[in-house]
């Protein structure tokens, strides 16, 4: 009742911006299905909309369609009120051929505007037997392992023959026809002779379909690099590593007729390792040029100066920018040729790169200050930049357009001699007329004293230099006694650690929740409550099922309804994940029942302790 005296108050009180904004229609579906799979196509739209006309879906079966629902989000910032409000369409729809089709854009009427929205292109792939698609993971064999073809991973470079420091996308890829838990321990190559850079930009693994030799895999990209060679020669990288944690359904063995209509589950470890790879790298050409930046790729260049025409004494910044792909944190600094009658400061560097599948892109830019200490017309010469392009496997250069800067007298500058005499005579009395106005005091001001025979040797201060040090130690040493002593004893530390890992769980559920990945959130929520038992309990992961599971949570003080609805919960996100997609708010209540029943459980497992 509370926070819906608080919503009310904030409308209120604060103006709500329903906006003026732009009407998005857009549909969403999945880029590959599996041939007589069921799937959704939604159609969603910000605004309230009228005659929702959807294109002829020749190609595929309409099972059941459109169910509407609308979800609106209200959110207070620095006072302001906004809502967001999305009307979406379902349609469920199955795929009975095998091919590549594309769904035209739908229409819908929006304030008296028609709007359109996207195409979306979906692939059939081939069915695979239907026990198998039936199953979310295939039975195990006898001993309970998982067989070779059922999940196994790939690491593939992008090209095989590069010259030296060009760069090299390295892909590591899972192919899987199992239910995969997690990885539990990965080894990566050393990458020895390379300097490599990761390109993985998110934990999550975007899953696709894919047929292999007549069997569909669910196919995800696990890691990309960027692999830059340091030396010539047929270069080997060792293969990659990965020990899932793979979920395996067993049917139980019994003489009672209604135990076959149940399975189990069971989690093993499947060490999978990929094929190693071969890169042949080239050396660079020779001889190579002097002036080599040591650059290997894509190169531009742009010079310029922030004025050209100053006075004396006035600073100038000559700006180099050079841009392209490539390995640009190795790329030398440009060489400029500065008159003698210009100061030059140590140029300022400033990098905007970002990791590409093709390598570093952006841009270095060096800004290097010149001071003028006389007048005249001064002409900075081109400046060159030598780069190696592997695609035309040759040196190449780029020249900038020579400066001209125009100095004139200010007043400052003194005349030392008419003569045209030279040397370090004379370059001494051109510097003496600037002595005046480059001393500046040191310190200013009364000077502090102290009586004559104090030190701080023997001092309070002093005595306590040492006392204040010796007490933080003690401290310390005591602390980190105690926490060596909780960290060893692993079974108490998973057990007060049990909580907080289950609320990090959940909190992945409920980013999937808002995302609206069902089947993610039902996973995630399941594996949250099992790792939670598993923590508290310390019982095995593998070992856990409802009967040990019950038995044990009430021995150790857990109330029987507590417990009853933690096993409620798991079922039902154990069947939700193979059956539709219920409402949201049914996700939202689930969702908020876990949280309840995790915090009732600790609550008596404490008290019993």
């Amino acid at each position: 009742m509370k926070s819906y005296l608080i919503y009310l108050f904030a409308i209120l009180i604060f103006p709500v911006t329903t906006g003026a904004q732009d009407v998005e229609f857009k549909a969403t579906g999945p880029n590959s299905v599996v041939q007589g799979d069921r799937f959704q196509l939604v159609y969603s739209v910000n605004q309230e909309g009228q005659d929702l006309r959807v294109p002829d879906l020749k190609d595929f079966q309409i099972l059941m369609g459109p169910t509407t629902s609308q979800r609106s989000q209200m959110q207070i910032i620095n006072g302001k009120v906004s809502r967001e409000q999305e009307y979406s369409y379902t349609y469920i729809l199955k795929a009975n051929s095998t091919g590549s089709y594309t769904i035209p854009p739908a229409t819908i009427t929006v304030d008296g505007e028609k709007y359109k929205s996207n195409s979306i292109t979906i692939e059939v792939i081939k069915a695979t037997q239907q026990q198998e698609r039936q199953s979310s993971a295939p039975s195990s064999n006898s001993n309970g392992a998982v067989d070779e073809d059922e999940l196994f991973i790939t690491m593939r470079a992008n090209k095989t023959s590069v010259y030296q420091d060009q760069p090299v996308l390295l892909t590591t890829r899972i192919y899987t026809r199992v239910n995969l838990e997690g990885i539990s321990d990965i080894q990566h190559p050393t990458f020895r002779n390379f300097i490599a850079e990761d390109l993985s930009g998110t934990e999550n693994i975007e899953w696709s379909l894919e047929n292999v030799n007549g069997k569909t895999y669910r196919v995800g990209t696990y890691n990309q690099k960027i692999l830059f060679p340091q030396s010539n020669g047929k270069l080997k990288i060792e293969p990659t590593s990965i020990e899932f944690l793979v979920r395996i359904r067993q049917t139980r063995q019994s003489n009672n007729i209604f135990d076959n209509f149940f399975d189990t589950h069971r989690t093993i470890r499947k060490t999978v390792t990929s094929d190693g790879v071969t890169i042949n790298v080239k050396p660079l050409p020779s001889p190579r040029p002097a002036d080599f930046s040591g650059f290997v790729g894509k190169l531009t260049m742009d010079v310029s100066a922030s004025k050209k025409n100053v006075n004396v004494n006035d600073g100038i910044t000559l700006k180099t920018v050079i841009s392209g792909t490539g390995n640009l944190k190795v790329a030398g600094e440009p060489t400029m040729n500065i008159p003698p009658d210009f100061d030059v400061f140590d140029p300022n560097t400033s990098s905007n790169l970002s990791a590409t599948s093709s390598g570093q892109k952006g841009s270095k830019t060096y800004e290097q200050l010149i001071i003028p200490r006389h007048s005249g017309t001064f002409t900075i010469p081109p400046i060159e930049y030598v780069y190696f392009d592997p695609s035309m496997g040759q040196y190449k250069t780029l020249k900038s357009q020579p400066i001209t800067i125009e100095v004139e007298q200010n007043g400052e500058e003194v005349a030392t001699s008419e003569s045209t005499t030279t040397g370090p005579a004379v370059r001494n009395r051109e510097s003496v007329q600037f002595v005046g106005k480059d001393i500046r005091y040191i310190k200013t001001g009364e000077a502090k004293l102290k009586p004559a025979n104090s030190f701080f040797f023997g001092s309070w201060k002093f005595a306590l230099g040492y006392i204040i040090p010796f007490l933080l130690f003690i401290i310390i040493s005591v602390i980190y006694r105690k926490k060596i002593k909780e960290n060893a004893n692993i079974q108490l530390k998973k057990t007060k650690q049990a909580n907080k890992v289950a609320r990090k769980r959940l909190k992945k559920a409920a980013h999937h929740l808002k995302a609206g990945n069902n089947e993610a959130f039902y996973e995630e929520l399941s594996k949250g409550l099992w790792g939670y038992i598993s923590d508290k309990l310390v019982i095995p992961f593998s070992d856990l099922n409802r009967d040990n599971v019950r038995q044990e949570l009430e021995s150790n003080g857990a109330q029987t309804e507590n417990t009853e609805k933690l096993l409620e919960i798991i079922d039902t996100c154990e069947y939700a994940r193979y059956a539709p997609a219920g409402e949201e708010s049914k996700r939202e209540e689930l969702y908020q029942s876990a949280i309840g029943v995790i915090s009732k459980l600790e609550s008596n497992l404490k008290k019993a302790k």
